[in-house]
């Protein structure tokens, strides 16, 4: 989740905000992608691998070759990947890229990681650039909007100007041996990556696949956002959401429907659910501890919102997972 920061309004006699020779009056968004790292992978095909879960946020590019990506959540999607196309996606989201041919029986593994620099790809071969963010923050923004898709043919604008953003990037690990302030060099370019794929989902039409509006939101509604989001399991309330952003209670929930497709409280179960089903997995939970920790009142009324979220009870799913 991008960090908001707010500027005192320009005076009246002042330069207006489009001015380019002038600072922008209306920053909506003041990212710090701290920890990010990128890495290349060439699988062999045929693969069916995936990115490690966690806390992570992704932006997975593809230089070379052809797969396919499936993503279970926040609904079931699938997406034919070629050269030029870039996802944005979650690790807290379940996904799968398989190559062409390649069936859900693959044994599935996680992508090899590879240095930007020495790496000879040869003609044909799968070639991608995968970056890594390791924020909780993110990952669960991320996972709230969905992945964010963008092709050459689809987004041109904005996916030119990642490429060229990943151009910087791998310069920035060649031979020269530089490395003084790599780490802020790295950042900056995450960053410039992170505000185009934002840009591009502001952006699209609101038929598209993805439930993000054409608009951003206001700055009170991001505030109440990055607090949810800091704070996912605490009892959140819409009434105590909108009294962060300022609003009213109908006023605020129209709006965080229109910037995140869904209605607080669907966000509010989403995200929660989500955090039990990660606990699940890592933690000998039962199912009365599950539905606790999940804020439900019972066991039952748990498994039939865990079964809408993710199409299996928790046991099923768990046992799944585990498998």
């Amino acid at each position: 989740m991008a960090r908001s920061k707010t500027k005192s309004a320009a005076s009246s006699k002042g330069p207006a905000a489009s001015d380019p020779t002038e600072p922008a009056t209306d920053q909506r968004y003041d990212v710090r992608m701290d920890g990010v790292y990128f890495f290349r992978s060439m699988p062999a095909t045929p693969f069916h691998l995936a990115l490690e879960g966690g806390d992570y946020s992704y932006c997975f590019m593809v230089r070379r070759g052809t797969m396919t990506l499936n993503i279970e959540f926040p609904v079931s999607q699938t997406f034919d990947l070629g050269p030029g196309d870039i996802v944005g996606l979650s690790g807290l989201t379940s996904h799968a890229f398989r190559s062409p041919g390649c069936d859900a029986s693959f044994p599935t593994g996680l992508f090899e990681k590879q240095p930007l620099a020495g790496v000879d790809a040869q003609p044909g071969d799968v070639d991608l650039l995968i970056g890594v963010v390791p924020q909780e923050t993110l990952a669960l923004s991320n996972m709230v909007i969905g992945p964010i898709y963008l092709g050459r043919s689809r987004s041109p604008e904005y996916a030119d100007r990642i490429w060229k953003a990943a151009e910087l990037l791998e310069d920035e690990f060649q031979d020269s041996g530089e490395t003084y302030s790599q780490s802020i060099i790295v950042r900056r370019i995450a960053e410039i990556i992170l505000i185009n794929m934002t840009r591009s989902i502001l952006t699209q039409s609101s038929g598209d696949t993805f439930s993000v509006p054409p608009m951003p939101a206001g700055m009170n509604v991001l505030r109440a956002l990055q607090e949810f989001l800091q704070m996912p399991e605490k009892d959140w309330t819409v009434e105590d959401l909108a009294r962060i952003a300022g609003m009213s209670r109908t006023k605020f929930s129209d709006e965080f429907r229109r910037v995140t497709g869904k209605t607080p409280i669907q966000t509010i179960t989403r995200i929660r659910l989500t955090m039990t089903a990660r606990r699940l997995l890592t933690e000998r939970l039962s199912i009365e501890e599950a539905a606790d920790l999940a804020g439900y009142s019972s066991a039952a009324a748990f498994v039939r919102a865990f079964q809408r979220e993710f199409g299996l009870t928790p046991a099923r799913w768990r046992r799944q997972q585990l498998s």
